[in-house]
């Protein structure tokens, strides 16, 4: 099986995505979908934005503002994000609240501007605490998906 669902020509069914990321990373994204719908306009479009080297994943967009993408490797999710450069005591807090898994995800961003992309790779619902943090600076908002 292939690590990431990379043919553009054919977009991956819900029952492909499943059987590609698994049970348990098919729960956590679950899970995000279920808590950003209560804060957000949310909309979740599949894309195939950067190629095979990403492959298919969803679009997080509230209204028509850009979050986040999710995608889809096998056994786990990969959320990739753009996030500013700490400006405030509470983002660095935050910062300083992520996993050591997180902390070298944050350190490893590839730069842009003020800040970077973001490629956090987790394969459950323990991975939930890092992509909340990942989603609350992207976002501005407090993000709890535990």
């Amino acid at each position: 099986m292939s690590e990431r669902l990379i043919d553009k020509l054919n977009p991956p069914t819900e029952s492909e995505i499943i059987n590609i990321i698994g049970k348990d990373s098919y729960t956590a994204l679950k899970k995000i979908e279920d808590a950003l719908t209560c804060i957000f306009d949310l909309k979740i479009d599949l894309k195939y934005p950067f190629g095979e080297n990403y492959g298919w994943g969803y679009k997080f967009s509230h209204k028509t503002k850009h979050l986040f993408y999710i995608f889809f490797l096998n056994g786990s999710l990969s959320l990739t994000t753009r996030i500013s450069n700490p400006k405030t005591a509470e983002e660095n807090e935050l910062i300083q609240k992520l996993s050591s898994n997180g902390k070298k995800c944050w350190e490893s961003k590839y730069p842009c501007g003020d800040g970077g992309w973001v490629h956090y790779d987790f394969s459950n619902c323990e991975g939930l605490h890092d992509a909340g943090i990942f989603i609350s600076l992207r976002t501005g908002k407090d993000i709890t998906l535990l």
